[in-house]
């Protein structure tokens, strides 16, 4: 137990940097620069687990999302008909932060795919597919669906959330869940504008005091969609993207009460 403490003290470090300004390379919302964290994928040989890629004790295997002009890295774990895909904020180690999470929702029935987006994980992509999120959100709902789910929910954290949010339902989601999604980032619709062409459940939450995130604009956003299930529910402190689903990489993660109420909504169980 000691040695895992010591790794999850230094990937904790890691992954829980990943606030609003961390969300932009240049440190405003809404600019893809180059940076470590948006850096080439590596092309060391694939670890074969989550443990072994994340360091922490989960569950799940890597599965290999294919893609056109590319192949995206994911952790799959759990199965079922209903199916979740998340969608990381910027983070160095890629869907890791999702990685508690994941094994919570697959233990509850959901079939998780934890995807790595182009330059992210293990994810190598051509040009034209680093710059089409649609193209990579779609190649991941799909793998949910091969994997069995019949009903895929996206749930993104940050820079997760304003893609989840921006080409979610073109890509195929059932219900899509924006935490923290910048109102703005580039290659994808502002978020007053995406709101208004989701049809689908949307589910949006950021906390007030998190600095770079309009939560204003995003209760716009929800008041502007047409969806017949939507909700906006504040996030709590300054909380940010997936520190307001849980307490963050633990052996033993303390889960928020937003992490019950996005299980709901994957499970379609709306709140209008």
């Amino acid at each position: 137990m000691k040695r895992w403490s010591l790794v999850i003290l230094v990937l904790t470090l890691s992954v829980s940097g990943c606030g609003s300004s961390a969300d932009s390379p240049t440190g405003a919302a809404g600019t893809q620069a180059s940076s470590p964290s948006a850096a080439k994928a590596s092309t060391r040989p694939w670890p074969a687990t989550v443990e072994e890629r994340c360091k922490i004790p989960a569950q799940g295997e890597i599965a290999k999302v294919p893609a056109t002009g590319g192949t995206l890295s994911a952790g799959v774990l759990g199965k079922g008909t209903v199916g979740a895909v998340l969608l990381h904020q910027t983070s160095g180690s890629g869907f890791c932060g999702w990685a508690t999470y994941g094994q919570w929702l697959g233990a509850k029935g959901v079939n998780v795919v934890m995807l790595d987006l182009c330059n992210y994980g293990q994810s190598t992509c051509d040009d034209a597919l680093v710059k089409d999120w649609t193209a990579q959100v779609k190649a991941g709902v799909d793998f949910a669906r091969g994997r069995g789910a019949t009903s895929v929910t996206l749930v993104g954290a940050s820079l997760g959330g304003v893609v989840a949010m921006g080409v979610g339902e073109e890509a195929g989601a059932d219900a899509i869940v924006n935490l923290s999604g910048p109102s703005e980032w580039e290659g994808v619709p502002d978020a007053v504008d995406a709101a208004r062409a989701t049809t689908v459940p949307l589910l949006v939450s950021a906390a007030e005091a998190d600095d770079g995130i309009d939560a204003a604009e995003l209760q716009a956003a929800v008041r502007a969609s047409p969806s017949a299930h939507k909700a906006y529910v504040p996030m709590d402190g300054q909380a940010h993207g997936w520190t307001g689903i849980s307490d963050g990489m633990s052996v033993d993660p303390v889960f928020t009460p937003l992490a019950t109420t996005v299980l709901g909504w994957i499970q379609g169980k709306y709140a209008s």
